[in-house]
């Protein structure tokens, strides 16, 4: 009988915490308070962003542009798929009616 007990026994793991998995996990205590404080550090982030970004939209001044009539014989050539290759130059005079200065947020929109 001593054998057969001390082959059982052998086979066993070591009694240790590591080896039997009773090791202290960590675990997350979510409170009111720093749930709250977290929705609102977030909320405080987005609205100084979306502040900015509105700032920063005022400054833009926008030409339009319309080529759709100028540049027709490009259009034309690229409704063709056999013409992908080709090269189609449309050149449109303009000036600006105010200078724009370096320092501003500028856009320069061409729309057809």
């Amino acid at each position: 009988m001593k054998k057969a007990s001390q082959i059982c026994q052998s086979k066993l793991p070591d009694n240790t915490a590591l080896k039997q998995q009773q090791l202290p996990a960590y675990r997350l205590q979510l409170s009111a308070t720093g749930v709250l404080s977290g929705f609102f550090a977030t909320g405080a982030f987005c609205l100084g962003v979306g502040i900015i970004l509105i700032l920063s939209a005022k400054s833009i001044k926008e030409i339009e542009i319309k080529y759709t009539k100028i540049c027709a014989n490009c259009a034309e050539l690229r409704e063709d798929a056999i013409n992908f290759d080709k090269e189609c130059t449309c050149s449109i005079p303009f000036y600006l009616s105010e200078t724009m200065q370096v320092s501003e947020i500028q856009e320069l929109t061409i729309l057809s």
